[in-house]
């Protein structure tokens, strides 16, 4: 267990002095006021780090309409250097179960406010076509607010103090910027009405004219300073960890895929010591939606794609149900591979697929695509994959999901090159073939070659995914790089790795690179989608082509016509 020091701060003279201070303390004279700012600056230092606590005070003079009691409002702004008692602080132990106890975690801000009859607080809060002059200063705009969940309210109640005025006048909240300076210019001697402009200007120095004017035409007045707390729990989860982890584990993990009831992290090495602290707070945060967090260990890997996984936080429960787009899906992580951040490809490649048509998918997985061209479309869906698992769960589905529908789904389960060669004796093609294997999909395609070439043959849609990286003009192979073969993209390498598995070079097809032009006189019709970033430089393309008589000729040695 690491442990870690940290001052617990507990900032009582502070707080007593703000509360002091919203109540409308009086304070006389420019010697008072100093000193007063230096009764709240607090400061607390450890040997390896300072933090200051800073408030800044601005003082509005005014009085009240029709009365002699002379009131001040002060806006307070709490300041933590550091990043707000940074987790290199000493004094805190950090494991997965006392976290909570962090005294940074709960936040409390001062901010002001401005009071407002009730019939214009809609008006206010409005912004339409950028009109509202008083939209720009609202507490929402203020970073420390930004995130939360659920937001703070901007309209409060005011305290009761027995006037019927009361009940017919509301608060709202001001971002504190606008009164961290006071304007001398601004300030007069004299004791104004609070809804002038004159007083509304003073009590907040950094408000547009315009803005001041606005709030002085709806009879405003300053209003009192609020306490806000922000709990942890309404806090973004980045931002709790960057409170909570040490300095060697900053950043705080950026993202993570969620699976059901289920959190799959692939921890750095660097959060990796600190994994069961990340896994109780995302568990904390998330639940009840989420009630396991998960981390990957080591490699995706072997033939079915899958990858061992330790549990972090929460139950060892890895059976999760998905609901996709109205396709409901129940598998078990650890035997299957799944990816949620493929969903937007799947309704891409479902807009190309016309009701009715037939779809075989070499790769099926635990069958989502599938499901999906069958119960929205009726297809006719022909599926295979090689772990027993996955075809299982595709099963178990189709009848859940099919009931209703005029689409079918038949699953095998066996390998891809006996399943894609089987295509070619079926007495109606396939109008698409997925080969979603981005690790070794373009190896299979040489299988083409045994399917028959009938003269009343139509043209077949392949869509192939492969993962591809730009040729690197640098890299070691740079010196294979000439005019005649300039440096590609991925996309063009994704083709011509297509190119390779049709085509292999040798006899009489040429050597050659960006080979488009020569699938294209085939009638392919060649076209790519980049699908989604893996690695730095490395990317999954899904390159759609046609397979045509023209091209089964040549991949069976027919050259005439080529």
């Amino acid at each position: 267990m690491k442990t870690i020091k940290r001052h617990s701060v507990a900032p009582s003279k502070f707080l007593m002095m703000a509360c002091i201070l919203s109540f409308g303390q009086r304070v006389n004279g420019r010697k008072h006021f100093s000193n007063l700012q230096k009764s709240l600056s607090i400061h607390y230092s450890s040997p390896r780090q300072s933090v200051a606590f800073q408030s800044v005070a601005s003082i509005s003079q005014s009085k009240r309409c029709g009365g002699t009691t002379d009131f001040r409002n002060f806006s307070i702004r709490t300041i933590s250097k550091s990043s707000e008692l940074s987790s290199n602080n000493e004094g805190y132990i950090y494991n997965g179960a006392d976290w909570r106890t962090n005294p940074s975690l709960n936040e409390t801000y001062y901010v002001p406010s401005v009071i407002l009859p009730s019939k214009h607080v809609h008006s206010m809060m409005q912004n339409k076509g950028g009109e509202n002059k008083i939209a720009p200063f609202l507490a929402s705009h203020m970073k420390e607010f930004e995130n939360l969940h659920p937001r703070i309210k901007l309209v409060r109640d005011l305290e009761s103090t027995g006037s019927d005025s009361d009940g017919n006048r509301k608060a709202i909240l001001l971002d504190n910027r606008i009164c961290m300076q006071t304007n001398s210019k601004r300030l007069v001697e004299s004791e104004p009405d609070p809804g002038s402009e004159i007083c509304l200007s003073a009590a907040f120095p950094g408000m547009s004219i315009e803005a001041v004017h606005e709030l002085a035409s709806k009879s405003a007045t300053p209003g009192p300073i609020f306490p806000i707390a922000v709990k942890y729990t309404q806090q973004p989860l980045q931002h709790i960890l960057s409170k909570l982890l040490p300095e060697e584990a900053q950043p705080p993990p950026t993202g993570f895929e969620q699976i059901g009831h289920v959190v799959h992290l692939n921890l750095k090495a660097h959060h990796v010591p600190y994994k069961e602290l990340i896994g109780s707070v995302i568990l904390d945060l998330l639940s009840p939606k989420i009630e396991t967090v998960v981390n990957k260990v080591g490699e995706v890997c072997g033939p079915f794609r899958t990858y061992d996984m330790e549990v972090l936080a929460g139950k060892p429960d890895t059976t999760v149900k998905l609901n996709e787009d109205g396709v409901h899906l129940e598998f078990d992580l650890r035997n299957v591979y799944w990816c949620t951040r493929l969903s937007g490809e799947r309704s891409r490649l479902l807009s190309e697929i016309n009701k009715g048509e037939i779809i075989a998918d070499a790769f099926c997985g635990v069958g989502a695509f599938c499901l999906l061209a069958a119960s929205k479309l009726g297809c006719t869906v022909y599926a295979n994959d090689l772990n027993p698992a996955a075809v299982l769960s595709c099963r178990e589905s189709a009848k859940k999901n099919l009931k209703r529908s005029a689409g079918s789904v038949t699953v095998n389960c066996g390998d891809a090159f006996d399943f894609i060669q089987n295509l070619g004796s079926l007495s109606r093609l396939p109008d698409h073939v997925i080969m979603n294997f981005p690790l070794d999909s373009a190896s299979f395609l040489g299988v083409l070659r045994w399917w028959p070439v009938l003269d009343d043959m139509k043209d077949v849609n392949f869509h192939l995914y492969t993962f591809a990286r730009g040729d690197d003009p640098t890299g070691d192979c740079s010196e294979d790089l000439d005019d005649k073969f300039p440096p590609r993209d991925a996309s063009e390498v994704a083709i011509d790795l297509v190119a390779d598995g049709l085509l292999p070079e040798g006899g009489a097809i040429e050597a050659s690179r960006n080979r488009r032009s020569l699938l294209d006189r085939l009638g392919c019709k060649v076209k790519t989608t980049e699908v989604r970033d893996v690695a730095p430089g490395k990317v999954v393309i899904c390159v759609s082509f046609r397979v045509t008589k023209a091209l089964l000729k040549v991949m069976q040695g027919d050259f005439i016509d080529f």
